[in-house]
This record gives C-alpha cells, structure tokens and sequence, in this order.
C-alpha cells in the first residue's frame, strides 16, 4: 500500500473513530512496515471492537478497509463473519464474551460484598463501574477488575483472597528472586488477586487515606542497586476536594451488592490522555453522562506528585517535588 492510500485509509476512518493528529502519525508509522494483509488485519479488528455494536459505522469501516486491497480482502459480510467467529471465543484467558461477563459479575458481587463484612476501604475504578452506575450494558471484554484499596487493609484483602481460592500476590516489596522473575515476566499490577483457571484477575491500586479524608495514592517500582531491590515510591496526593471529584462516597448497588466507585468524569479526564482502541470505545460510551462542570473542577484539583527513593531506607531516602 503506497504511502498515499494509507494516509486516505487512516483519514477517512478518524472520521467515525476519534484519533487526534499525533496518534494518526504513530499509526502511519506503524502501518508503514506492515503489508497489506498485515494491516487489514488489524484495523478490522480494531474496528469489530470500537464499531462492532454500531451496524452502519462498522460497516462503513470494513468498506474503506477493505479497499487498501480488495484482491486480497473478502467481502464485507465475509469479513464480519470471520471476526464474528474470531472474536466469540475471545483470545484474552480463551473466553467468550458472554462467559467473560458473567465471572466479572460473579466476582465484583462476591469480593464487594467480603469487602463489606471486612471492613475495608476500596473504591472500584476504571469504566467497568462507570458503565454499571450509568445503567449500560457490559459490552467489551474485561481482564480485570481494578480496585483502589488502603495499604492498611491489605492483610485483610491478602486473608479474604487466598481463602476464595484466587492466588494473592504483593509485589511491594519483592525479594531478589521476586524482582528476577517479575523482569522476564512483568505482572500487570504490583498487588493483584489471579483466577487459578484463567487470565482473569483482581488488580489493586494502594492509597493512604489521610486525617482529612482525602487521599495519596502510592505506586511502587523497583530497581537494582549493588546487588540489592531498592523500592521508590510515587505519591499521587489529592486534596479533599480533589478526592470527592475523583471518588464517590454515594454506594453504587449493582446484583445486590454495594461499593464505592471512581466517578465517571475522573475516569473520563484518564482516557482522554490514554486513548487506545477500547479507551477511546469507552470515551464514547461515558460522554453523554459526563458533567462538564465537574469535569473542569477536576482539572483545576491536579494531583501533587512527590516522589521517594528507596523507601527501605528511610535515612537515605530523598524527595523530588
């Protein structure tokens, strides 16, 4: 595909999939070393999961894809049928939809109410509650379930997962071998919960709840040094305001259960940034409930970023501000 065609392919499908001009280059570029079949390929199922659930623009996308090379590219209904069947037994943990679903169902409802009796304090985030407490449908595929947990409830979170079956594992702190095995095979959260049958997880987020009730938010990393891990750790520190703008203490009642939840325009503000395929999917689904006045609140709440080397030892510790 000449240079040319690719750059008419990518503009007329930013026509019904948002792609600002800077992501438009990153894919030209990606593209470029790609043959034909290679990029019909991806960009159709780049298409099934944005368009899939809109008839006329996923039609319409398949049209203009198919077009890089017709010759090599089936029909439009052919097409639809072979990503209708790809996609059934999805390629994530080899579940289908449908089953993908009804365990995160089955789990939100079941860890959420544990939570409960144990009394911690965790906030579900990420769209997956955004599109629960707006009464849409799950429509996509979910690996997770992303939960912001207080580091001081972790031994009761470690205590209700290994006696559900799923295998615990805090990453905050590694040994030597630990970092080893976490450098060839880097875990997706730095303490999650992981389905023994599936790639299906719990992946948590820590934060420090302070005297005002807002919250810091800690992300860990780790790094070798003389033979040994040293720890640093980001701290994400929101003011009061802030927090109620990115956390909502009114429970969300979902299948029985109730939780606490990361509010929609939060998540919102983060997927503008992140903007991959199923970001931008989730942009469309959350703008119509999004309150643009909060949403500008938020901005002008920006979190405060301190961050501390080798939290193990504190007398050698350093602040960067």
């Amino acid at each position: 595909m000449s240079p040319i065609q690719l750059e008419r392919t990518l503009d007329n499908l930013s026509k019904i999939i948002p792609v600002d001009e800077e992501k438009k280059k990153e894919l030209f570029s990606k593209f470029s070393g790609m043959n034909d079949a290679e990029v019909i390929k991806e960009l159709s199922q780049i298409a099934y999961r944005i368009l899939g659930t809109n008839q006329e623009l996923y039609d319409y996308s398949l049209t203009v894809i198919r077009n890089i090379n017709p010759e090599i590219c089936p029909p439009v209904e052919e097409m639809k049928s072979i990503l209708t069947k790809m996609f059934s037994n999805e390629v994530e943990g080899n579940m289908s939809l449908e089953e993908n679903h009804k365990l995160v169902n089955e789990c939100l409802v079941r860890f959420t109410t544990l939570f409960n009796q144990y009394g911690v304090d965790y906030y579900i985030v990420g769209a997956l509650p955004c599109f629960l407490k707006t009464g849409q449908q799950l429509f996509r595929y979910h690996d997770d379930i992303d939960i912001m947990v207080n580091e001081e409830d972790i031994p009761k979170i470690a205590e209700i997962i290994e006696l559900s079956g799923y295998k615990f594992q805090d990453d905050r702190f590694p040994s030597l071998e630990r970092f080893h095995e976490m450098e060839s095979n880097k875990p997706p959260h730095t303490v999650l919960a992981q389905n023994p049958n599936n790639e299906f997880h719990l992946g948590f987020f820590t934060f420090r709840r302070e005297q005002d009730n807002s919250i810091t938010m800690r992300e860990y990393s780790h790094r070798l040094e003389n033979g040994k891990v040293v720890v640093d750790v980001l701290e994400r520190q929101s003011d009061p305001l802030g927090t109620s703008l990115r956390y909502d203490e009114v429970p969300t009642s979902y299948l029985g259960a109730t939780f606490k939840t990361s509010t929609v325009e939060s998540v919102y503000n983060l997927k503008g940034y992140t903007k991959r395929p199923k970001d931008i999917t989730d942009l469309q689904k959350l703008e119509p409930y999004i309150d643009k006045e909060k949403l500008a609140q938020l901005s002008a709440h920006p979190n405060h970023n301190v961050e501390t080397s080798n939290i193990g030892n504190l007398d050698e510790s350093h602040k960067k501000r």
